[in-house]
């Protein structure tokens, strides 16, 4: 990472909720970028898109916001469920720039804003709260935030519950908010196929830290110790995945895609400790490698699994096929 670019410096972060405890010693984010999260519910997601949007204060450590562009509203945060005023489309738009008093041009803004998420203004601009739909409502939302420019911008689980057309018409102003106005993104979603498709880079969080980067599977304890020196977690559907001795018993492993194996059958005489059968629910091109991502769901979770475009087609990989995912206890690092 650039030193000299970044425009997020977390330090020491530590943030409690109950049982509940954020602890981040270290990260960064650099200007322009557009950083994903992902994570199941309670790891710490939005926690952490309170903290970059300052509204609340660590406990413990540091945040740095710094390389703001002059004039521009810092940051700015749109929840999973947004809340829209009680008046026209135009109104909500235009809310923040009339708090700023910055009314110059203020239609030409909110036109530009509805145009950025596909929503037609000469359709859309005087339109009533209760008149939206629960997608066009999302996009209103956004438009009120992108209006502003803000240096950084937060979404919350932006596709969460929403139709195909929103969720192409926030891809899209993602796109435009970054390479337009250079504007720091950080996005929360559980959908791992969207959010790679927006982001630069992707941060997997389980139970409060940030456990990895990119298609990083995460696997976390308690961890059992058995015979020959190895350690067992249990999958949802009940099923052991061994590795080597973890620093602690409730330590979270992680399995990078690389090092599993993908077979079309059962193959025999392997050392490997973990064997799962699953079904390939998904496939895409991988950007960053260009190998072929699989998403696989095999004993009541999904892994993500890479394969190159050769064994894919020897195999013959498509959505709905079985498969066999190998890989060795020692595969699995700690985070």
């Amino acid at each position: 990472m650039n030193k000299d670019n970044i425009i997020y410096q977390l330090n020491n972060i530590k943030q409690s909720y109950g049982n509940f405890t954020l602890k981040i010693p270290e990260f960064s984010i650099n200007a322009g970028e557009s950083i994903g999260l992902s994570g199941p519910n309670g790891s710490g997601k939005s926690t952490l898109l309170r903290l970059l949007a300052l509204l609340e204060k660590p406990a413990e450590g540091d945040i740095s916001l710094l390389k703001i562009r002059p004039g521009t509203v810092p940051v700015t945060l749109l929840q999973q469920d947004p809340y829209l005023l009680k008046r026209p489309v135009f109104d909500n738009v235009a809310y923040g720039l009339k708090i700023k008093k910055d009314t110059t041009l203020l239609k030409q803004k909110v036109q530009k804003a509805l145009e950025t998420v596909r929503l037609d203004p000469a359709k859309f601009m005087y339109r009533k709260w209760f008149e939206l739909s629960g997608g066009e409502s999302q996009r209103v939302a956004l438009a009120s935030r992108i209006i502003l420019q803000p240096s950084v911008l937060l979404l919350d689980e932006p596709v969460a519950n929403v139709d195909t057309d929103t969720s192409r018409a926030v891809s899209d102003a993602i796109r435009t908010m970054k390479k337009e106005y250079g504007t720091t993104l950080v996005i929360t979603s559980h959908d791992m196929s969207w959010l790679t498709t927006v982001t630069d880079r992707i941060w997997k969080m389980h139970n409060g830290r940030i456990t990895g980067s990119g298609n990083v599977n995460i696997i976390p304890g308690p961890w059992t110790e058995r015979e020959n020196h190895l350690f067992v977690s249990k999958l949802p559907d009940s099923t052991e995945i061994y590795a080597s001795r973890p620093p602690e018993s409730d330590s979270v492993a992680i399995l990078n895609p690389e090092e599993i194996i993908v077979a079309d059958s059962e193959i025999e005489n392997i050392s490997a400790a973990n064997r799962l059968k699953g079904t390939v629910k998904m496939m895409f091109t991988d950007e960053m490698s260009g190998d072929i991502r699989l998403e696989v769901e095999a004993s009541g979770r999904i892994f993500t699994v890479l394969i190159t475009e050769a064994s894919a087609v020897k195999m013959n990989i498509l959505p709905g096929k079985m498969v066999y995912l190998i890989f060795k206890a020692t595969s699995l690092t700690w985070a």
